[in-house]
Formats: C-alpha cells, structure tokens, sequence
C-alpha cells in the first residue's frame, strides 16, 4: 500500500516582491496550527516530506514537519513542483522510489486540485489553502498508481474545522 497527502499551502500575503518570496500570513499561520491539531487524530507519519520551494509551500511544510516530529532538514524542496501542472505532479509521484511508503506533497492550485481529481474520484471545486487529501492506493509501487484508483481516507478543510 502506498499513501499520498496532497497539503496546500497556508493563506499568503497578497502581495511580496515575487510570487515565490510570498510569506504566510497570520491567518494562515492559525489555520496550519489548527490543521495539525486535527491532523493529530490520524496518527500519521511520512516517510518523505516534498514541498515546492515557494515560501509559502516551504513555511507550510516545515510547521507540519515540526508538528509531526519531521525532521525538518529532511524535507524535499522541489523546484519542478512550483509550476507543475497536474499531469507533471502525476509523473513526479510515479517516479519515487518505492522504498516509500507515505509521502506528503505540499503545493499550490489549480495543479493540486486537478491531481486530487486525477489520482480519485474526489470531485472539488477547489482545494482550500491548509487543506489536505489522504489517499491510498492498492500498489506496490508508485509507478503502478493509476488514475482514478486512490482510496479516499481523508479531506481536511480547514474551514470545517472548530
């Protein structure tokens, strides 16, 4: 069996100096807090952590790492992942090494949404920023995932959370 957590950043700053220098902002800097609190139900540990470079996507990353007693400087910064659309995250998680298990990818819309809707039978509209997707698959291998074939465990919004 293999699972994917697919996490979208928390909310950013409207405006910065780039798009990839964005920071969090303190509602976003809540809403992660509040997700890891709920995330603490599900007993979850990753194997590998990967997250796009955007400071935004890497801030998210490291309060989850840390939330989870993730080492922090075990995280993946992957710059492929910034402007990957869905069809490009699709062939990164085909090609991890099956050594893993359990991996979280932290990264932006649309291209999260669309693989959430690529990898399951999720129909989203959007993939609210600190929300994440759990899913898993009946495979040996990442390469051997198929569209559509993911087994729903969770969709956390941090919207619904109290």
């Amino acid at each position: 069996m293999k699972k994917i957590y697919l996490l979208r950043h928390a909310k950013a700053e409207k405006e910065a100096k780039s798009d990839l220098k964005r920071d969090l902002n303190l509602k976003g800097k809540e809403d992660i807090k509040k997700l890891c609190l709920k995330l603490k139900a599900y007993n979850i540990a990753f194997d590998l952590i990967v997250s796009s470079p955007a400071t935004r996507a890497s801030k998210t990353a490291k309060k989850v790492a840390e939330f989870l007693s993730y080492a922090e400087d075990k995280i993946h910064f992957e710059q492929s992942i910034y402007e990957a659309n869905a069809s490009e995250l699709f062939s990164y998680v085909k090609g991890l090494n099956d050594e893993l298990n359990s991996i979280l990818l932290v990264g932006h819309n649309p291209s999260l949404c669309e693989l959430a809707e690529l990898l399951s039978d999720i129909c989203i509209n959007s993939f609210p920023t600190s929300s994440m997707l759990a899913l898993e698959f009946d495979v040996t291998s990442f390469k051997d995932i198929k569209e559509h074939s993911g087994k729903i465990l969770f969709f956390e919004c941090v919207k619904n959370i109290n």
